[in-house]
């Protein structure tokens, strides 16, 4: 792991943008060569899912999260966060690097994934279990001005953000949800019951909740210069979403 350099990170907007900016400070950034966790501090069970991840990949935790590790017998590389939440310092090794963060303008998922460049980010700990947790989740990946993907998985649901095409190979009749992250249009789909091509969502304007993979793989084009979608889909499909976005293999 390296830590790299100073960078300004703030949410950039077009003038048709359905987000609103946010403002954010001088960052120190962690560049990744490979995928990373991050792991959240929501009362939801993150065993299964963590478990069927490879065991090599950087382990991060926002705050709180150091502890939801710990009692898995796992030990996170880094802590980033306010710090308002971690049990104690004494809890983790000396070894472990902690980041701490003052502030109350962002939450601590947002410090995270202000400091975090890699391939792609799978979090977990930040989706269900508390809806305004929920919310404040999905209003950091609106804010988010890079292209790379980021994963959050939940008990139900996987959440992947994303900014461009996507195939994923899912099985005939599963659930798909797409939700525009700001305002995006679509050129065309395959395999969704109700095909997307030459539709522009937006919140409050039009979403694409609860399709239906009507042949796989599905193919969604995304127009470019968009604000971005979350491709919604069961947490049992993980696998297959993550597979979109690493050409199958987790790096």
């Amino acid at each position: 792991m390296a830590r790299l350099c100073r960078v300004v990170d703030h949410c950039v907007v077009s003038d048709n943008s359905a987000q609103k900016p946010m403002p954010k400070v001088a960052k120190d950034v962690m560049r990744f060569s490979t995928a990373v966790i991050l792991v959240g501090a929501a009362p939801v069970a993150i065993k299964p899912v963590l478990t069927s991840l490879p065991g090599d990949l950087p382990l991060i935790a926002a705050d709180g999260g150091a502890s939801a590790l710990l009692a898995l017998g796992k030990v996170p590389d880094v802590v980033i966060g306010d710090m308002d939440s971690l049990i104690s310092r004494d809890a983790l090794p000396s070894s472990v690097e902690l980041i701490h963060l003052k502030g109350q303008d962002d939450t601590d998922f947002e410090k995270c994934l202000a400091r975090i460049e890699a391939p792609l980010i799978i979090c977990l700990g930040f989706l269900e279990a508390r809806f305004d947790h929920s919310l404040a989740a999905i209003h950091a990946l609106m804010c988010l001005r890079h292209d790379r993907p980021v994963l959050l998985a939940g008990d139900t649901d996987v959440l992947l953000r994303l900014t461009g095409d996507v195939e994923v190979a899912l099985p005939l009749g599963s659930r798909i949800s797409v939700w525009p992250l700001g305002r995006q249009s679509f050129e065309s789909s395959m395999g969704l019951r109700w095909p997307l091509t030459g539709l522009e969502m937006a919140p409050g304007e039009m979403i694409g909740i609860s399709n239906e993979v009507s042949d796989t793989p599905v193919k969604i084009a995304a127009t470019s210069g968009g604000d971005g979608y979350a491709l919604i889909a069961p947490v049992e499909a993980m696998g297959a979403v993550i597979a979109a976005v690493t050409d199958g293999v987790i790096a």
